[in-house]
């Protein structure tokens, strides 16, 4: 009975053995040939290989470590994907449906018209106003005298807040249409977050 034991402790000893001499490793050296042994020297493991039984063929493929910039754009992916949890999250916190969606961006754009609409009535305020100014500076000329530099200023003053005026009115209908882009983002991704 002894002996028995013995000798299946032997035989197992021998497939062990001849298992862990079975497998070699196929891998890239620094001078890209590739080598075939029993072990991959450290500096070439981060490389990755291959684990080859003894016919040759391939048990299991060891990737090669990620490099620095796969590494920073994997992690970039990542933040990118929690930003956009984070924004589909508010998305629909804010909007149950495409309609509410929609009335928000109606009221978002009416408040930018408003404004527009309100430098436009301004815009007209002022040309009357230049307008009666410069009817006096040119009333001060025909009498001969020299045109009051307070009237010259108010005038100057007045072109100013037009021009002004008029860039802030290309502001907003710029913006108009940044919103209506971005709303339209949100309504596509609203969308399909309902499967609407």
């Amino acid at each position: 009975m002894r002996r028995v034991g013995c000798w299946a402790v032997s035989l197992l000893l021998l497939s062990a053995a001849a298992t862990v001499q079975a497998e070699l490793y196929r891998y890239i050296d620094n001078r890209g040939v590739t080598v075939l042994d029993s072990r991959v020297p450290p500096e070439f493991v981060s490389n990755g290989y291959e684990v080859l039984d003894s016919q040759g063929r391939v048990l299991r493929v060891i990737p090669a470590a990620p490099t620095r910039e796969e590494r920073e754009a994997a992690r970039r992916a990542l933040a990118d994907q929690e930003r956009q949890r984070a924004a589909d999250a508010t998305l629909l916190r804010l909007y149950s449906n495409t309609r509410d969606l929609d009335r928000a961006q109606s009221r978002h754009v009416a408040q930018i018209d408003n404004l527009i609409a309100s430098a436009r009535s301004s815009i007209l305020v002022l040309a009357q106003q230049r307008e009666r100014l410069e009817l006096r500076a040119a009333a001060q000329q025909r009498a001969g005298r020299e045109v009051d530099p307070s009237l010259l200023n108010e005038i100057a003053e007045s072109n100013e807040e037009t021009a002004r005026l008029e860039r802030l009115i290309a502001q907003k209908e710029a913006e108009i249409i940044e919103v209506n882009e971005r709303f339209a983002e949100q309504r596509e991704r609203l969308t399909a977050l309902l499967g609407d």
